[in-house]
């Protein structure tokens, strides 16, 4: 049987690493909220995370900056099925990118973004989804619920209005998400 030596200084690291991302996410998310962006930023390092270190440290992350929103800001529990979903496909996709393109460092910018781009999606849909289900459709931020209401003055369609903003709302941040995270996965790749 062969076993690994546990290695303390990486774990230190990993561990070190993922609680500054989720201070960040949550410094994110307070941000928008204090200064009225109308953006979640409440996932901006996760991808960074994942890709670093993995599907575990990514949900432990994801879960670690809700929770810190949960009790701090008042958000909904039910949010964090949103963040869980951004690391399973940020998981998922640089799987397919590191099977597909082992060697191709050119590729690692598109997996970032293809990342963001699928983490928008399944936000805009499962949290539009409880937003609507839930809570009357509203988020509980109303920096990001002002935008469904504007468009509700144009279009009157409640339904229409909600998941329209809620895509662009979430693709724009994914997005943000998804550059900012390959910003500091190459910073901290050369780094460790």
């Amino acid at each position: 049987m062969i076993t690994e030596k546990f290695d303390f200084k990486k774990f230190f690291i990993a561990s070190a690493f993922i609680l500054i991302c989720s201070a960040i996410n949550f410094a994110g998310a307070k941000f928008a909220a204090v200064v009225h962006i109308p953006l979640y930023l409440d996932s901006i390092l996760t991808i960074s995370v994942v890709a670093l270190y993995g599907f575990v440290p990514g949900i432990v992350c994801a879960v670690l900056s809700n929770m810190a929103m949960v009790i701090f800001m008042g958000s909904s529990p039910l949010f964090t099925f949103c963040h869980l979903t951004t690391t399973i496909l940020a998981f998922l996709t640089f799987w397919y990118f590191k099977k597909h393109y082992p060697k191709d460092s050119e590729q690692v910018l598109n997996a970032f973004l293809w990342a963001g781009f699928f983490a928008a999606i399944s936000n805009a849909i499962l949290g539009n989804i409880i937003a609507d289900a839930v809570y009357g459709a509203l988020t509980g931020r109303p920096q990001a619920d002002v935008v469904a209401q504007a468009m509700f003055t144009a279009v009157p369609n409640r339904m229409f209005c909600i998941y329209i903003s809620g895509f662009i709302q979430n693709l724009t941040d994914k997005m943000l998400s998804a550059g900012l995270s390959f910003i500091v996965f190459n910073k901290i790749k050369k780094w460790i």
